[in-house]
């Protein structure tokens, strides 16, 4: 059995410093990559590419605005399921969230609720049709609770690689 080691034993301080400044901006140009951390663009390159070979870098996306897109709308639904989280349900749960382009996000998760899903949609007709899909398309949710966003006060997945 091979232990994986941690992060920072596995990264130096320019790999760190490359994967924060693409988290920042996945559109900067190898060039300005390579000034900022003081290597020639082709360093940056092979970097990026064993990064992106190792793992390390999953994809690269752009974030879109929401509220510019009419999808003005945000939801965390705490979802419940019937017999708890049995093999069937999280496959049932998995099909599910690949056919609804609502879904932005999914996790199961410990506590009261079974998983947490977050939505994204036009307004609350669009979240009433998305519920009434949401519900029959699937059998294992027993419960899902709708919490509606009123404030974003932190958006973003980036990680803090300082702490890694």
């Amino acid at each position: 059995m091979m232990l994986s080691r941690p992060v920072s034993s596995q990264l130096d301080e320019i790999d760190r410093t490359l994967l924060t400044l693409l988290q920042d901006d996945a559109s900067t140009s190898h060039a300005d990559l390579a000034q900022r951390v003081g290597l020639s663009a082709t360093g940056v390159h092979k970097r990026l590419k064993h990064l992106r070979q190792g793992g390390y870098i999953k994809k690269v996306t752009a974030v879109l605005d929401r509220s510019k897109l009419g999808l003005d709308l945000l939801c965390i639904l705490k979802v419940t399921f019937r017999g708890n989280l049995q093999p069937d349900n999280l496959a049932e749960l998995q099909r599910c969230i690949q056919a609804l382009p609502e879904i932005l996000e999914c996790y199961t998760v410990t506590g009261s609720s079974d998983a947490i899903i977050k939505v994204a949609v036009r307004d609350h007709v669009a979240l009433r049709d998305f519920l009434h899909r949401l519900s029959t398309q699937q059998q294992a949710i027993e419960r899902a609770e709708t919490c509606i966003v009123l404030q974003e006060l932190k958006e973003g997945g980036e990680l803090p690689l300082g702490n890694a």
